[in-house]
């Protein structure tokens, strides 16, 4: 009888897990180690914020309010989507309180095929810009949305960064089009394995504080896994492991420098349980963030219905 060794998985079930790698996947991105040799190590983290220092965690919210479409003459129709993203950042100084700044708030009706219908003002101020993307598919205007959120969060990193902070965004750096500021990507759930498997399966080794040597995704980003916090009885081993990437142009030492300060700091911003139901991951100024966020763009039904207000009224 084959004995399995079983795991609850530390995420709230409505989120599903941090860990999506398949068991087929051979770990065959194309990476190379840069940091020890051929060799997988873990390392412990180091380094403070200095007394003048901002650290920033920036992160953004969307929300589909209302779904569109239009009939053109030939009695075709064409989808769109009415909704809002929100963006925004948590300061955090060395023996300060953080503060929730620069937030900004975009409502938007996006519709497929090219033509950038726009929708009158609403009672209330309810107010919508009006974009287009040339694609006729029925999800394309939602992932338009998503794709404007990411941008959004991208030049505000850069602001943050190019104002001398150290900057940490909700995801991967692909919206972050400078290579050279100090922009760091958090990514919190695993898709597939980047490492060989004998690499990749010595990454649960780590334990809180440590990271992995790091290794080079592509041409522009170097990464690298952290553990913040020990996982508990009965969780996955990869519970409360994350990745960081980094740009690649400031150096390999700029680079294990950024990130092993923030393999020591970035744990004792740690999600808890009781408050977040993505804890550890989640870290607690991103969560209070996405909280804040979410109050901003308003009440959702109240969006909606300004939104079927102005349609009518647009037909009238």
């Amino acid at each position: 009888m084959t004995t399995h060794q079983i795991y609850v998985e530390e995420w709230a079930a409505a989120y599903g897990s941090p860990y999506l790698v398949a068991a087929s996947d051979e770990g065959a991105q194309a990476v190379a180690l840069v940091e020890d040799g051929e060799r997988l190590l873990l390392h412990q983290g180091r380094g403070e914020l200095a007394p003048q220092e901002t650290l920033a965690f920036v992160d953004g919210v969307r929300r589909g309010e209302a779904s569109l479409a239009r009939m053109g003459a030939d009695g075709a129709l064409v989808r769109g989507v009415a909704g809002a993203h929100a963006c925004g950042a948590v300061l955090c100084r060395a023996g300060g309180r953080a503060e929730v700044a620069r937030t900004r708030v975009r409502r938007l009706a996006i519709w497929g095929g090219g033509d950038p219908v726009p929708l009158p003002e609403a009672r209330g101020g309810w107010r919508w810009e009006a974009h287009a993307i040339s694609s006729l598919s029925p999800g394309a205007p939602a992932l338009e949305l998503q794709i404007r959120m990411r941008q959004a969060e991208g030049r505000l990193a850069e602001e943050l960064a190019a104002d001398g902070a150290l900057v940490v965004i909700d995801g991967a750096l692909n919206f972050v089009r400078s290579r050279d500021l100090p922009v760091v990507g958090y990514v919190k759930t695993h898709h597939r394995a980047l490492l060989p498997p004998p690499q990749h399966a010595r990454v649960p080794a780590l334990r809180a504080g440590e990271r992995t040597s790091l290794f080079a995704l592509g041409d522009d980003r170097y990464s690298a896994y952290v553990r913040l916090t020990q996982p508990g009885p009965g969780a996955n081993p990869w519970a409360g492991i994350v990745r960081l990437e980094v740009p690649q142009s400031p150096g390999i030492d700029a680079a294990r420098a950024v990130v092993d300060r923030l393999t020591a700091l970035l744990p004792r911003f740690a999600g808890v349980a009781h408050r977040d139901p993505r804890a550890p991951q989640n870290l607690q100024p991103i969560g209070g963030l996405e909280a804040h966020l979410r109050h901003l763009l308003g009440d959702p039904g109240l969006a909606a219905r300004a939104v079927r207000e102005a349609v009518i009224g647009r037909a009238a």
